[in-house]
């Protein structure tokens, strides 16, 4: 009997393993809203929100903090990175520009990418954790 509730609970933790570890595609993010939440765990305290938003052909842009960017966005075996990456070219203040900075250091390097329950993780240089939202509008708002 112990010995069936072992076995049980390993295939449990298998399956829950290979759901947690599913691989992202670009289907998964098209036409999708991101707000982010922390940086390195770190909550993002900002007057405006961060986000970012994957568009047709896996083009991306979204608002750094002070800025905005766009780019290609390219997945390739879980990786992620955001290729031929602009942006706008504001100044902003020590703490804004240091956000935008870890921003875009992260998105334009290859990085590690997850989605589990509307929650978008980005590690690389550093881990970018954003939540889906329900549309461009209310990203705009706070």
């Amino acid at each position: 009997m112990k010995l069936t509730a072992f076995l049980a609970s390993i295939c449990v933790l298998f399956t829950s393993g290979c759901q947690m570890t599913k691989t992202v595609d670009g289907d998964q993010l098209k036409h999708q809203n991101f707000k982010l939440h922390t940086i390195d765990k770190k909550a993002v305290e900002t007057i405006k929100v961060v986000n970012i938003e994957f568009i047709e052909a896996m083009r991306t842009n979204g608002f750094a903090g002070c800025n905005r960017f766009f780019g290609q966005a390219i997945i390739e075996e879980g990786k992620f990175k955001v290729d031929k990456i602009g942006m706008t070219r504001k100044s902003c203040g020590t703490d804004i520009n240091k956000i935008e900075t870890d921003i875009i250091d992260t998105l334009s390097t290859w990085s590690d990418i997850t989605l589990e329950n509307d929650i978008l993780t980005i590690k690389g240089k550093h881990e970018l954790m954003f939540k889906i939202t329900s549309g461009l509008n209310k990203i705009m708002s706070k």
